[in-house]
């Protein structure tokens, strides 16, 4: 893979087993830059005016979100969130730097896949040597958290296995990744990520349809095919462990909602801030009815902002996403295998919105560096014509 190979690492720098890869990777990029008198045209990722609505909006949300924790007395976590997000101008460093750009995106699948082979294996074995239906994952912790992780990596390696249909070796790759991912989906139990999943899956072929695309029918029926394979597994599930789909805290969720609810109403501009939820939460807020009274988020992605970061947080991450989904449909070309990378980061961001209903994933280290990894393949991508032009 030669030089594009140092984005083989990042990925597996997002998984929560060490972010040593990172570093590895940021060695090699500088010992190659030097070697070979690399010139860093990183302006053509930052001129590009979908790229620059992308880190715009994230300012905005960062500077909301700063002063909001000023004026709540809650923990500022806005550099923390920074942070995560610098794996965004990682790989726009890199991509604008490296020569050979099919190289890249090839070497930063296949660390993808290892990464998601990593997170199967862990969740598989867990739960064939222990028996134990739903094991927590030994990098991410909990089920949801790993169900939500996988709906944010699929897209990607499905995206995979079409770019490199041809090619035999990363072909097994692509195929071995993606059916274990999606069977550790299903061990997770996590209703939510599956829901996400088979939900942006529903929606990216909604927009196919009113889209002239090249072979529409071609990737409609892709994308179909996909559904229903994710639909009847559901269904057979639901037939044979019908607990997958109900669970006893459902309620327990509507109630901490309306709770949420009446916090951002007497805490509408700031909120009551990070760190200060449960506090606040069962000293006047709790239900009588509630049966979990340790609990430090809403677990809807919105209402943690609004109610942790008021109207000044929420709504800049609202607007976050909306500009997020904007570029994305944007730019996915009438010849969809020349955005497929695009077309899976549209994916993954709509799994993350839909998972985020009823989870706070992105709130998370490992889950938002690679949130903000994938999503800025995908901008690489929107840029790669002009600047495999200008070469």
């Amino acid at each position: 893979m030669g030089k594009g190979f140092i984005a083989f690492f990042l990925p597996l720098g997002c998984i929560g087993l060490s972010s040593s890869f990172i570093v590895v990777s940021l060695v090699m990029f500088l010992f190659y830059k030097f070697k070979y008198s690399l010139e860093i045209k990183f302006h053509k990722f930052t001129d590009n005016r979908f790229v620059k609505y992308s880190y715009i909006s994230m300012a905005i949300w960062m500077v909301c979100m700063f002063i909001a924790s000023i004026f709540n007395n809650g923990d500022n976590q806005t550099f923390a969130y920074i942070q995560r997000m610098i794996m965004f101008f990682i790989v726009g460093i890199y991509f604008c730097t490296l020569t050979d750009k099919t190289k890249f995106f090839e070497a930063i699948w296949v660390g993808l896949c290892c990464a998601s082979l990593i997170l199967s294996f862990d969740n598989i074995y867990s739960f064939f040597v222990f028996d134990k239906w739903r094991p927590n994952s030994s990098f991410l912790g909990n089920p949801n958290k790993l169900g939500g992780y996988l709906i944010l990596i699929l897209p990607f390696l499905l995206a995979g296995l079409h770019k490199y249909y041809a090619r035999k070796k990363l072909l097994l790759l692509g195929i071995l990744s993606s059916a274990l991912a999606f069977i550790a989906l299903v061990i997770s139990g996590s209703r939510g990520a599956m829901g996400g999943f088979i939900g942006s899956i529903c929606i990216m072929a909604v927009i196919l349809l009113t889209r002239n695309f090249c072979e529409k029918s071609k990737y409609i029926k892709i994308f179909l095919k996909i559904f229903l394979f994710v639909l009847v597994v559901s269904l057979l599930i639901y037939y044979l462990k019908p607990e997958y789909f109900i669970h006893s805290s459902d309620s327990e969720r509507s109630r901490l909602w309306i709770s949420a609810i009446n916090m951002i109403k007497d805490y509408p501009w700031t909120g009551v801030g990070f760190g200060n939820f449960n506090n606040i939460y069962i000293n006047g807020y709790i239900s009588p009815l509630a049966r979990e009274p340790y609990l430090t988020s809403p677990h809807n992605i919105f209402l943690h902002y609004f109610v942790n970061l008021g109207i000044l947080g929420g709504s800049s991450f609202i607007i976050l996403i909306v500009t997020q989904i904007y570029v994305l449909v944007k730019n996915i070309k009438n010849d969809l295998s020349q955005s497929i990378w695009i077309v899976a980061g549209f994916v993954s961001v709509l799994g993350m919105v839909i998972h985020g209903m009823v989870d706070t994933l992105i709130t998370t280290r490992p889950y938002a560096m690679m949130y903000w990894l994938l999503y800025g393949i995908a901008c690489c991508n929107i840029i790669r014509d002009e600047v495999v032009d200008e070469k």
